[in-house]
């Protein structure tokens, strides 16, 4: 388990803060206040059970000890599609036992594809991860972000536009340079 942890701490350092997918990442990761956590189970009661633990510990723990989560799926949810009706449940988790206001979910797949675009389409690496995984955000964390950053609602459609300026063999060429392998477009 700690491979998976690793994978995706590489991850996080080299493509979410190297390309800058997200502009407030690097402070929680550089002050080690993010809380990585394998769940291997299949069972989706368990799952949402494991789910239910971590937000009640980001709720017990003052942000400047633990700012954000991410859960790690090494072995569920390989089929895209599985995973988005389980993001979907995990959503509809968090507005059902008031937790909405107080946390949002941002979703990583393998296979990420946006609705509308092809499998290949560039524009889908900015959400690829080693693994599937979700990330609980502390909802106060966006909004202090975006009286830095300005509009987080911006950040994707920002990345997309900077990734078609790196174009296919930019990004392939950044993986190989970054040994990130389970990224590279084919």
């Amino acid at each position: 388990m700690e491979n998976e942890k690793e994978l995706v701490k590489d991850w996080i350092e080299k493509v979410v803060i190297g390309l800058n997918f997200c502009p407030f990442a690097a402070k929680p990761f550089n002050t080690d206040k993010i809380a990585y956590l394998v769940h291997i189970d299949d069972d989706i009661s368990v799952l949402l059970n494991q789910f239910y633990a971590v937000l009640r510990e980001l709720q017990e723990e003052a942000v400047e000890v633990l700012e954000t989560a991410f859960i790690i799926y090494p072995q569920s949810f390989q089929d895209f599609h599985y995973y988005l009706s389980f993001v979907a449940l995990l959503q509809s988790f968090l507005e059902n036992n008031q937790f909405e206001g107080e946390f949002q979910l941002a979703s990583f797949h393998p296979a990420y594809q946006f609705e509308g675009s092809q499998p290949n389409d560039l524009s889908n690496v900015t959400n690829r991860s080693p693994f599937p995984l979700i990330h609980i955000i502390r909802s106060e964390s966006i909004q202090k972000a975006g009286l830095y950053y300005g509009d987080t609602m911006k950040i994707p459609s920002i990345n997309i536009a900077n990734l078609n300026v790196l174009g296919v063999d930019g990004w392939n060429s950044y993986c190989e340079d970054n040994q990130l392998p389970y990224l590279l477009k084919k």
